[in-house]
């Protein structure tokens, strides 16, 4: 009697078990899916650059969130200006190997960066550029707003909803100087992001082996 007692036991315990990691591995799979279907939103809001004094010194914050259908977000996360102070301080601590990295991720490696194809859904963009020399100044502005207008089109979402403003100004001072500001929403698909990074990490280690 005692035996049978023990045996039904065991059985309930493995069964328990079983469930547990049935239950586990249904949930990791769920949450791989969840990703692989999901969008990647980097929303970058009311960041400044400049070398202009007095600098700018406007809290900003980089918001990192996934969406199911560009309408469900289900992860976030918050790069504030304090948070990203902390993390480069914590890589200028542990002296990142930049010299490895350059062996690891070679040029032709960006060229799998279009495969990306990230879109942008908002952007207010205003800058004010400037060199020693005027004219080169008046070039400089003149072909970072025809890069921008020629790119547009690909990028964005929908040129129609009238989301996107960009200002590039020359700033005529005999100097170099520069003074950005921007607000945007890239938009990229996990799928691409996964597909690049197994060329990157996985294909291109293949070969070398």
């Amino acid at each position: 009697m005692e035996k049978l007692i023990s045996n039904n036991f065991k059985e309930e315990v493995i069964m328990v078990l079983v469930l547990f990691f049935l239950g586990i591995l249904v949930l990791l799979i769920s949450v791989i899916i969840l990703i692989i279907v999901s969008t990647l939103h980097i929303q970058i809001k009311n960041l400044s650059v400049s070398n202009m004094k007095p600098k700018n010194k406007a809290k900003y914050a980089i918001i990192i969130s996934l969406y199911l259908g560009n309408k469900i977000k289900w992860i976030w996360f918050n790069l504030n200006d304090k948070r990203m102070k902390k993390m480069y301080s914590k890589i200028q601590l542990e002296k990142l190997d930049f010299q490895k990295l350059k062996k690891d991720f070679k040029m032709k490696d960006l060229k799998q960066l279009p495969k990306l194809k990230p879109k942008i859904s908002y952007l207010n963009l205003d800058a004010n550029l400037g060199v020693i020399d005027p004219t080169a100044t008046s070039f400089l502005v003149a072909i970072i707003a025809t890069i921008i207008s020629l790119l547009l089109p690909y990028l964005a979402t929908d040129l129609k909803e009238k989301n996107y403003i960009y200002n590039i100004k020359p700033l005529y001072y005999n100097q170099n100087l520069y003074k950005v500001n921007v607000d945007c929403i890239i938009e990229i698909k996990m799928v691409h992001i996964i597909n690049v990074i197994y060329y990157i990490l996985i294909k291109k280690g293949r070969k070398k082996n």
